[in-house]
């Protein structure tokens, strides 16, 4: 008798378990423009691990024989647990200890279901900041 009810028991879960659907979470995608020529390019530190990020860099159209152009450094983050957030963008030369031109700072909280909302955004500069763009929420 107790072995049917346990049975019927994982039966239930197992059931139920299969209903239920994985949220997908959203991505923020940051794009900033960006000239690795001159040594510089986009670091990004999170205070909580909450992102997993990637980074692609795409090249401005220009004649060919053209040095020195620059582009634009895109940023992808992918939520991987719920929680609080702040996302630093540095532009900087790494190798030159940190001397940095501009900084985006984002906070972010991600729920359970792996939803992300930006809870503020803004930017820091050594001459003028430049405006924190708008993250794309998908």
């Amino acid at each position: 008798m107790k072995k049917t009810i346990i049975l019927a028991l994982a039966a239930a879960l197992l059931i139920s378990a299969c209903g239920k659907e994985t949220p997908t979470p959203q991505t923020v995608t940051v794009t900033l423009e960006s000239n690795p020529t001159t040594g510089y390019s986009w670091q990004a530190e999170q205070t909580e691990e909450l992102f997993e990020i990637d980074r692609s860099y795409s090249e401005n159209e220009h004649p060919e024989g053209m040095v020195g152009v620059g582009g634009n450094e895109t940023f992808t983050f992918t939520p991987l647990k719920a929680g609080k957030t702040e996302v630093t963008l540095t532009y900087a030369r790494p190798w030159e200890g940190g001397e940095q031109t501009d900084q985006v700072v984002y906070v972010f909280e991600i729920d359970n279901d792996l939803q992300v909302k930006m809870i503020n955004g803004y930017s820091t500069g050594v001459d003028e900041p430049i405006p924190a763009p708008t993250p794309n929420i998908t």
